[in-house]
């Protein structure tokens, strides 16, 4: 199987920072591999098993970690699995590059199946969000709910600025550079929280991603038929694209939507804002489709 790391001296450390990260969650999870044709896919579940389940997709080069400030919420409402997304920074072992949609969607069709979810709720964050409305679009039969935090593209193109700021940070790797991205990304100008950003400095500094997929805008024939009740939430400080145009795109396109802008948020909502993020989530999750209108 193959691996994101340049060596095995740099893949230890940035699991180690892996597993402190988790620490942070303050909830016991049960993890392990799945395989699929795409590699060993790293799933963490939490919750009770018995609950219905939801799918977490992270943002790139962020990892499963992510959710820490949103999990002990979201397990009120559903047994939840976080998915390292193959080829990007996590614990996932790549045996090959995803690098279209169908691929992308095959994997994860693969993961749901190993999972036993034949159906059930699914969300993402920024390139997980991406990943997630793909899925969806492609077998509605599989998703009960979707969930989209600050998706990337989906809606609106990504801003070329996103671009000149992540790829000198993927490509010189200097803490500097890294923190300037991430404070970008900040709705509030701060830092990441020292623990994860231990982990995302080990994983910029020893890892390559393998993801070649790149987020783009779905077109509106995509969504002929489309009917999954779907949350959207973007910060109104949102940068990877105009945060109104993007979510007037999606009324347009999605019409059982509930979409909301997070006063102040930018696109690390579900950190800065996790109050926010999770009590418009859990309201989202317990709600009944005569409710969803």
């Amino acid at each position: 199987m193959g691996s994101i790391f340049k060596t095995e001296a740099g893949e230890e450390e940035y699991y180690l920072c892996y597993e402190k990260s988790l620490e942070c969650f303050e909830i016991e999870g049960t993890s392990y591999y799945i395989a699929t044709a795409s590699g060993d896919t790293y799933v963490t579940r939490f919750g009770d098993p018995g609950k219905e389940p939801l799918l977490l997709l992270h943002g790139m080069t962020m990892s499963s970690t992510m959710w820490f400030p949103n999990i002990q919420h979201l397990v009120q409402e559903r047994c939840v699995y976080a998915v390292d997304v193959m080829g990007d920074f996590g614990k996932s072992k790549p045996a090959l590059a995803i690098k279209n949609r169908q691929a992308a969607n095959q994997w994860l069709l693969e993961v749901a199946d190993a999972l036993q979810c034949s159906r059930g709720d699914l969300a993402g964050h920024s390139m997980g969000g991406f990943l997630a409305l793909n899925f969806a679009l492609a077998y509605q039969e599989r998703v009960s709910k979707l969930l989209l935090y600050a998706p990337a593209g989906a809606f609106h193109r990504v801003s070329l600025r996103f671009f000149a700021k992540i790829y000198p940070a993927l490509l010189f790797h200097t803490e500097k550079r890294i923190d300037q991205a991430f404070l970008w990304f900040s709705g509030k100008g701060e830092p990441l929280p020292p623990v994860f950003r231990a982990q995302v400095l080990s994983g910029y500094s020893h890892a390559k991603p393998l993801l070649q997929l790149m987020p783009s805008v779905f077109e509106q024939k995509e969504f002929i038929d489309y009917h999954i009740p779907t949350l959207l939430l973007i910060g109104d400080k949102e940068v990877i694209y105009p945060a109104g145009k993007a979510m007037a795109n999606a009324k347009s396109l999605i019409p059982d939507l509930e979409a909301h802008l997070i006063a102040g948020a930018s696109h690390s909502l579900t950190m800065e804002h996790a109050d926010a993020v999770n009590e418009l989530t859990v309201r989202f999750l317990k709600r009944k489709p005569l409710d969803m209108a």
